[in-house]
């Protein structure tokens, strides 16, 4: 059934300040579909941590041998990225890596700057990390290779966004 919003449907009465409106059957059941339609396309919203693995995936290079890939650091691994996929999406990695930049180590990087903590585990970070390194918006402030223990735990970052 297809109905369409108009006049034939409906009957609107205005007396004194109030105005009362009466639809008939079939503008009822339009609505309902409507209703339905409506709660079967429902936006399903996404949480941060779902948008950072679903980016992540989507930039992972297919064959981590190519010589262009771009290597992403993070704390303990490294990923090879497709360098267009990097590309296509580094607006969406900018707006993720702005949303934790004041974090100032590692696991600070669990906190988006509100203070909400999107990730109870490294491995979501890492990812964002990766993506971020890549395209050069944050890095550790010292080099891996001359980590402490203690340091290896929980580094420093710096985020390079402008």
């Amino acid at each position: 059934m297809s109905t369409n919003f108009n006049e034939e449907n409906t009957n609107i009465t205005k007396t004194n300040n109030d105005v009362k409106a009466y639809i008939d059957a079939d503008m009822i059941n339009y609505l309902l579909e409507f209703i339905e339609k409506a709660k079967k396309n429902e936006v399903k919203t996404v949480s941060f941590k779902d948008r950072v693995i679903a980016l992540w995936r989507e930039c992972l290079a297919k064959n981590y041998k190519d010589k262009n890939n771009i290597i992403g650091e993070a704390l303990n691994v490294d990923f090879p990225f497709d360098p267009e996929k990097l590309i296509q999406h580094k607006e969406e990695i900018y707006e993720m890596i702005s949303s934790i930049n004041n974090a100032t180590n590692y696991e600070g990087m669990k906190y988006l700057n509100n203070g909400e903590k999107w990730s109870e585990i490294r491995q979501p970070v890492s990812m964002l990390m990766a993506l971020g390194n890549a395209l050069k918006l944050v890095d550790f402030k010292n080099n891996r290779l001359t980590w402490d223990k203690e340091e290896a735990k929980n580094p420093e970052v710096s985020f390079n966004l402008k």
